[in-house]
């Protein structure tokens, strides 16, 4: 079966030294010096459960994250072409980058991806998160009449799938974004579909603050202050996730993603976080599920597409539980008391 690669999240070079047959001799000192000029490797192996095959292997690039601002065009250039030589070498064709877009450029990307597929776990989080939403409008119990909400975003394609779940569940809809136009005619298109009329708003508070929920498809370039919003779901991309949008207001709630059983035959090290978790589901979907493999590469981002792709995964055996939260994972009972702790506790 094709194999993947994780380049996992950054740890300061720890689990390069700790896996290379010389570094790891070496004083500390030393062989941090030398790490931010060191080839790709794989560090470690993750197998399967069962006959422990090989699935896939975890590889460390610390040219990506140690000093990068200090690297030359050369060097940048000379790490690319020896990741792409190494998977190649490996034979393997399917490459996790939970955080590509903050440590490789566009371009870079897309050099890569002539012969190799980047995955980063968008997709999963995108389906599970709002698997998660639609969990939440039960917890809340609220009327269509008694919630209002803000989708920030809803100019680009995932603020429109988000727009499109939203408008059929409630009467107060604001969307917003920095194209004027793109929001008039998903207005029009809402209005059309469904009879409700979305205000439409370029400011980034009077879309969001002093809303039962804001949705950040996008993260807006000023707004800081959610104003009475506790609950605000970050449905952009993992490198645009902020931990400041309302780090002063411990009532605020921030939902990054949902969360999900993993797959039972994976063995997995403890050390990998959610994301990297994530992503490596999507590989084994990527991998085994031409279905799944066929929606990711040729369909368009909908939302039709994206509930059967929600069915695919549950075919799977990987059932939707939980929710994720500041990057740990957060149950719907521990959620409830968060939101209503304070009248709980009366």
């Amino acid at each position: 079966m094709e194999q993947f690669a994780l380049i996992g999240m950054p740890d300061g070079g720890h689990r390069y030294i700790q896996s290379h047959p010389l570094l790891k001799f070496l004083p500390v000192k030393w062989a941090m010096a030398m790490i931010p000029r060191v080839k790709p490797r794989f560090t470690e192996i993750i197998y399967d459960k069962e006959n422990r095959n090989e699935l896939g292997y975890i590889l460390d690039v610390p040219g990506f994250f140690i000093d990068k601002d200090k690297h030359g065009e050369s060097n940048r250039t000379q790490n690319i072409n020896n990741l792409v030589g190494l998977l190649l070498e490996k034979g393997i064709g399917v490459l996790v980058f939970p955080l590509w877009r903050n440590y490789i450029s566009a371009e870079e990307r897309s050099f890569i991806e002539e012969s190799i597929t980047i995955l980063d776990g968008g997709l999963i989080k995108l389906v599970s998160l709002m698997d998660t939403v639609e969990k939440l409008f039960v917890i809340l119990n609220a009327k269509p009449n008694e919630i209002e909400i803000g989708v920030w975003g809803a100019d680009n394609a995932v603020g429109r799938i988000w727009t499109r779940l939203l408008a059929p569940r409630i009467n107060y809809l604001v969307i917003g974004g920095e194209d004027k136009e793109a929001l008039v005619e998903l207005g029009s298109e809402v209005f059309h579909d469904t009879g409700l009329s979305c205000h439409i708003s370029t400011d980034p508070s009077t879309c969001l603050s002093n809303k039962s929920m804001a949705i950040l498809s996008a993260l807006p370039k000023e707004w800081v202050d959610p104003g009475n919003t506790r609950l605000i779901i970050l449905a952009s991309r993992l490198a645009d996730s902020s931990p400041y949008i309302g780090e002063n207001n411990k009532d605020v709630i921030s939902i990054e993603s949902g969360w999900f059983d993993l797959p039972k035959a994976m063995e997995l090290k403890k050390s990998l976080g959610v994301w990297e978790r994530m992503g490596i589901t999507e590989a084994m979907l990527f991998i085994r599920d031409s279905s799944y493999r066929n929606l990711f590469t040729k369909k368009a981002l909908t939302l039709e597409n994206l509930r059967i792709m929600k069915g695919i995964i549950e075919e799977h055996g990987i059932g939707f539980s939980n929710m994720i939260s500041n990057e740990s994972i957060l149950s719907y009972n521990g959620f409830r008391r968060l939101y209503f702790g304070n009248f709980l506790d009366k």
